[in-house]
């Protein structure tokens, strides 16, 4: 580590305690001004650590979250239209142009003078990778007195999703036995000559509806084949091809900039901007090299591609192999998001029907937002939700074993990682969660199960601060550990939840009492989503004046006399419920979706 005198410095950059503690121990003045983001450092209370998004309110921040779409539109119809510029490149600038705002976000709240100014970078380093640093070496690069040190975290852990503690029995019930036929129809098949087959599914990745379809699919002597891709060959975009990229959006972009960050950062952000281009596109070629080999297989059989998230970078790659030797792409549904969801436009260059020929979604409002993507080039087919949500209702009634409330917390914060989807400052939203436990889930006379958002990739160093209100509440149990909510339902009979995200679908198909938290500016429901849910689920508005008021008053009733309300509703979530989760009655949809495919790509 160079040698730094922290003594001298008076500005400083930091999102965690532990570094900040470590940098005082280096000599770091008390009174240094503390520039972060991080709720736990600003829950702190010290005067000296400021929280440097505060410049950000609801409204400007609705105004940015809600144009990055058509900012993302715009640059990829001046991409697209480029000589010798295919589709899928296309796509890949505009997620770039999506994913920058991240970027942007940080780079707004900082001024000119943070450009010339004596200021140090406190970064941290960890086994989970650098996604908790700021951007700002990146962003402060040419100021000549700006210097970045970089701590070794010691409190580093940060787990995977597990079912540790979960019975096989458990397990098997909420995996199905598709999976497990799935599994050894897979060894099978693979195990027998090519040529014993004349259609066949290629496999790249999966999801829990397109195993189901698989399997169906492998009854009626398709063969399905799990396919691995080879190693990456060093390759990069063409000089041309990328100068003729740059003159075809520098404008947009820098028109872009110029309206969020101060007029010494422009020509900065836009380098960055190029260098994330740059760096995608070539990425995405080096992914195209791995799938070459699938272009020289014999043409003798009739082949469609199955992949899982279809608008990543290694499934961009691999379907653009494919559409180039006429192999069709499949993708399916493997949440509920989009249908429900008003701010989810923001991510609209991530939909699968930008990247698939067929997408398999499991309800007709998922159908109509996929296909009304700008950059849509498929089709969406209504099958029905998967097998496994379908489960959760023989779940959902199986004896009650835990405490009788549970609140599926959905509190990720958005660090330097995660789109936005909302129009809170992560620190506002711990503000909100931390309310919401103490005005209501710690007061009522039930006990209460906090189920925190199995974190997957740290977005801070330091443990989230409102895990220590939850603590402090006597009737409030706290688990922390990461595993998927869809094991835990059976052992609950009020399930609590907030946001319009997949987590919903989840406790919706099990039957049982569900209360939803509907925040207007974090991922806020739809119009139809909001009147359809507030018939058929149990549904609190934040923006209520008496909303703590009155969802402590729901939540203190008897848990009977909150099941017999819910009882009074199945009529309108039996409307609900068919509109936004699952349009088809039948309880295969794996096999309707096998139907479909069959049709369209295999009958001869």
């Amino acid at each position: 580590m160079e040698n730094i005198d922290f003594s001298k410095y008076r500005k400083v950059f930091c999102d965690s305690l532990e570094a900040l503690q470590w940098s005082y121990s280096q000599g770091l003045s008390n009174n240094a001004t503390i520039l972060t983001s991080s709720p736990a450092m600003l829950w702190n209370k010290e005067s000296n650590i400021i929280h440097i998004e505060s410049i950000w309110n609801v409204d400007k921040m609705k105004e940015f979250q809600e144009t990055i779409q058509s900012f993302s539109e715009k640059v990829y119809d001046s991409v697209v239209s480029v000589e010798g510029i295919t589709h899928e490149e296309s796509l890949c600038i505009s997620q770039v142009a999506m994913y920058f705002h991240r970027l942007l976000f940080k780079a707004s709240c900082l001024t000119e003078k943070d450009l010339s100014e004596e200021c140090l970078f406190i970064s941290v380093a960890s086994s989970n990778g650098n996604n908790m640093n700021a951007p700002w070496d990146r962003l402060l690069s040419n100021n000549l007195k700006f210097k970045t040190v970089t701590y070794t975290l010691k409190n580093d852990k940060c787990g995977k999703l597990t079912t540790e503690g979960i019975s096989l029995f458990t397990r098997i019930r909420v995996g199905g036995l598709e999976t497990l036929i799935y599994r050894l129809l897979v060894k099978l098949m693979g195990k027998l000559p090519r040529a014993f087959f004349n259609r066949q599914v290629l496999i790249s990745n999966e999801n829990e509806l397109l195993i189901e379809t698989a399997t169906h699919l492998a009854m009626k002597g398709i063969q399905i084949r799990e396919i691995k891709p080879n190693k990456i060959s060093e390759i990069s975009v063409n000089k041309n091809q990328f100068t003729a990229i740059k003159k075809s959006i520098s404008f947009i972009v820098n028109q872009r900039l110029e309206q969020w960050v101060d007029p010494s950062l422009v020509l900065k952000c836009e380098e960055i901007f190029f260098q994330d281009v740059k760096e995608k596109l070539n990425t995405f070629l080096k992914y195209r090299t791995r799938w070459k080999y699938i272009s020289k297989e014999t043409v003798k059989q009739k082949k469609i591609l199955f992949v899982n998230a279809a608008s990543n970078i290694n499934s961009l790659a691999i379907a653009s192999v494919c559409r180039e030797n006429g192999i069709k792409v499949v993708s399916a549904q493997h949440g509920i998001s989009k249908e429900i969801c008003a701010t989810h436009g923001e991510v609209s260059a991530k939909y699968d029907t930008n990247v698939s020929d067929l997408f398999l979604v499991y309800n007709s409002e998922s159908k109509k937002m996929s296909e009304s993507s700008h950059f849509s080039i498929g089709c969406a087919s209504v099958v029905g939700i998967s097998a496994r949500h379908q489960r959760m209702s023989m779940l959902g009634f199986m004896q009650n074993k835990g405490t009788p409330i549970v609140y599926v917390s959905t509190n990720l914060y958005r660090g330097n990682l995660s789109a936005f989807s909302t129009w809170e400052t992560d620190y506002d939203r711990s503000l909100r969660e931390h309310f919401l436990i103490t005005n209501v889930f710690g007061r009522l006379p039930h006990k209460v199960l906090y189920k925190a958002y199995p974190e997957e990739n740290r977005r801070y160093a330091d443990e989230d601060p409102v895990i220590k209100t939850v603590l402090a509440k006597e009737n409030i149990e706290l688990f922390s550990q990461k595993v998927d909510m869809r094991y835990l339902i059976s052992k609950h009979r009020i399930l609590v939840t907030s946001l319009a995200t997949s987590t919903l679908g989840w406790l919706v198909m099990s039957g049982k009492p569900v209360v939803f938290i509907n925040r207007h500016n974090d991922h806020p429901l739809t119009k139809d989503a909001h009147i359809s849910f507030s018939k058929g689920l149990f549904l609190f508005d934040d923006i209520d004046n008496k909303f703590y008021e009155k969802l402590y008053n729901f939540l203190s009733l008897p848990i009977d006399e909150i099941e017999k309300l819910w009882r009074k509703k199945k009529s309108d979530r039996k409307c609900m419920i068919n509109k936004f989760f699952t349009s088809s009655c039948s309880k295969s949809s794996g096999k309707i979706a096998s139907r479909v495919i069959f049709n369209k790509y295999f009958k001869f």
